[in-house]
């Protein structure tokens, strides 16, 4: 059965309460970011675009709702193979019409008079694929093989991500942490991991290429760590977001108030930089509450699927969850200029329709883990069961 039906009452609430209010934030400073000179009661037609999205979103939202566990288990491998054959072709199409060079990239795919960055939904297919593998009966974290499949699922796509997107890629970990911790992963072997992994980085890091149009990932880094030499270019972006957050201070300049905003010192700023413009005009308060809704997104995600006496439900709301908080923190460091640049959305905020609507389509499997949980399993048993290590 494609489509099921689901009871008001079986819905979890609270993650799609606080996916709401966070994309209403979303929408309210892209129209303060992108307002300009124009008069203050017309919509920019960018936060036009992204209430579109937003409609679009929910609707995809409330149809994976719909769609029973054991459609989306079925759905899971297929899925990740067809995101993977896509990502595949855009390297082989790379600096074609298809597939434009923007900004030195070639993560875009152009349809039309529309583009899609096709990683947002690869972030899915992936999620999906190691919820599945994970859920297996047989699957166990205390084996090494089963452990380095799992790795494997989510590392392929993120090596072959890293090559174009290495914002998105970096979101991986998380994702997949969280699954392995919620399967039963020991906290020890989880640090271990967590070490390769920084080991990998650094290599990875060192072996960039310093000339060339890849050279612009190993300049990030330079700008990062020595931004009084790249002020003019690659820690533009950084310096100015600081400022703007900075100059907020505790209460902020006002809705559309901000200077940096108003007089275009900030770069991208109603995309990656969002959080720019909510510091320069909310100042800390706005923008601490803006960490905490995404900190009360996770946290719901989790208590609502921890109640799913499905696994593959369960390990589906862990995975989303660290995966947008994950994604968030990173926007955030580079924003506060605690990390180099990374070229990446902050979830549900920035502007953008393939990032709307990936995350969306993800809150809708969160929902869909919820509202399959058991009526009969505590849920305090069930949490305590997610957050132990």
């Amino acid at each position: 059965m494609l489509l099921h039906r689901v009871r008001l009452r079986d819905v979890p609430w609270s993650p799609l309460l606080v996916a709401l209010a966070l994309t209403a934030t979303g929408v309210a400073f892209v129209a303060s970011a992108c307002q300009g000179d124009a008069t203050a009661w017309i919509l920019p037609n960018e936060a036009r675009l992204q209430l579109g999205w937003w409609l679009i979103a929910v609707v995809a939202a409330m149809i994976a709702l719909h769609v029973p566990l054991p459609t989306w288990r079925t759905l899971a491998l297929p899925a990740y193979v067809w995101c993977l054959l896509v990502q595949i072709a855009m390297i082989a199409a790379a600096g074609t019409a298809l597939v434009p060079t923007i900004k030195g990239q070639h993560n875009w795919l152009r349809l039309g008079g529309f583009t899609v960055q096709p990683s947002e939904f690869l972030k899915l297919g992936v999620l999906l694929c190691c919820a599945r593998l994970c859920a297996l009966p047989d699957f166990k974290v205390g084996r090494f093989s089963h452990v380095l499949g799992a790795l494997a699922v989510a590392g392929i796509p993120a090596v072959l991500l890293a090559r174009e997107d290495l914002g998105s890629a970096l979101t991986f970990p998380a994702m997949i942490g969280g699954m392995l911790v919620v399967a039963g992963m020991r906290g020890r072997h989880l640090a271990a991991l967590v070490a390769a992994l920084v080991l990998i980085v650094g290599i990875g890091v060192s072996t960039l290429p310093k000339e060339g149009p890849k050279a612009y990932q190993y300049q990030r880094i330079q700008a990062w760590l020595h931004p009084e030499d790249y002020a003019l270019n690659e820690a533009y972006q950084t310096r100015h977001s600081i400022r703007a957050i900075g100059s907020g201070q505790v209460t902020g300049k006002g809705f559309a108030a901000g200077d940096q905003n108003r007089l275009g010192w900030l770069p991208e700023k109603h995309t990656d930089l969002i959080v720019a413009v909510i510091g320069e005009e909310t100042g800390f308060v706005g923008t601490s509450l803006v960490v905490l809704g995404f900190l009360a997104f996770g946290w719901a995600a989790l208590w609502a699927t921890a109640q799913c006496r499905d696994p593959f439900g369960r390990l589906l709301g862990a995975g989303f969850a660290c995966l947008v908080v994950g994604q968030a923190a990173i926007n955030l460091a580079v924003a506060l200029g605690l990390m180099p640049v990374a070229g990446i959305t902050l979830p549900f905020l920035s502007y953008g329709g393939s990032s709307l609507l990936g995350t969306w389509i993800g809150v809708g499997l969160v929902l869909a883990a919820g509202a399959a949980r058991g009526s009969g399993e505590s849920s305090r048993a069930r949490i305590s069961e997610v957050t132990r290590t």
